[in-house]
């Protein structure tokens, strides 16, 4: 079935467009992915689904992609892009659209990538309707905190200095390694880990033993130490970094066995 797309009004005169495709046959089930942080216009075509979670279990659900703002099949408005980039915009953002979109009596199983992964345990805490979450390639700590922990010995020091710069200027629009200070600051507590240890939901984090653009060390500590108290699934690609390139195969696979054995 060919995607729909909406345009969900936002706060601060603001606007996304959403896309978004249903099962052939009628269901309350949703898949609702999150996007990285640099993705492009997303269109929730069905074939992108099935190559997400497999052609058999893709039939089971509707599919609702939340673009950023700023994008469209056209062109991006960077402008609007970058003022939205702020975790708690994101968040925001993020449930209304889903407001919007799904059905109040639907069941919600969110999937992130990168950054869609940090925010979907948040975005879970606030929307009774998610059923599961899956987390791929990424963290549970603050951006700024992994990028220090990350760093080589040569970067440690240079790093601690624009650190201390982002804090003192958690407004500016100057920007280090891809983000503006703001973006970056926006993202400095471990708001992950804390929604993620009360969230009580059936997870999946898929990581890859090759990302150096995480903290994988800290995420598996976190990971596991959670797993002892609600239902954690942890996969651990070995040759893979956070880009995933040769393994969407397997992610399709492990990703599909999990909502299997916990929705169908």
């Amino acid at each position: 079935m060919k995607s729909e797309l909406t345009t969900i009004p936002l706060s601060e005169g603001r606007s996304l467009i959403a896309s978004h495709s249903l099962a052939k046959t009628k269901s309350k089930r949703w898949i609702v992915f999150l996007t990285e942080s640099g993705s492009d216009f997303r269109s929730a075509d069905r074939k992108e689904l099935e190559s997400l979670i497999g052609p058999k279990v893709a039939r089971h659900f509707n599919f609702l992609i939340i673009n950023k703002p700023g994008l469209s099949p056209g062109k991006t408005n960077r402008s609007l892009f970058e003022n939205s980039f702020r975790r708690t915009r994101r968040i925001e953002d993020a449930l209304a659209t889903m407001k919007t979109i799904v059905p109040k009596d639907h069941d919600i199983h969110l999937v992130g990538y990168s950054e869609g992964a940090y925010l979907t345990p948040q975005v879970a805490r606030r929307d009774k309707r998610v059923k599961t979450i899956s987390m791929i390639g990424g963290g549970t700590r603050g951006w700024l905190k992994e990028e220090l922990n990350t760093a080589t010995a040569r970067e440690k020091k240079s790093y601690a200095k624009i650190i201390n710069k982002i804090y003192k200027n958690p407004n500016s629009l100057k920007r280090w390694n891809g983000f503006s200070y703001a973006t970056w600051y926006s993202y400095r507590g471990d708001n992950t880990f804390q929604a993620l240890r009360n969230l009580k939901l059936p997870t999946l984090a898929i990581l890859g033993a090759r990302d150096t653009v995480i903290d994988l060390r800290s995420t598996i500590v976190d990971m596991v130490l959670i797993s002892e108290n609600q239902p954690i699934h942890i996969h651990i690609f070995g040759d893979c970094g956070h880009y995933f390139s040769k393994h969407w195969r397997e992610v399709e696979r492990v990703l599909g066995r999990f909502l299997k054995d916990n929705v169908l």
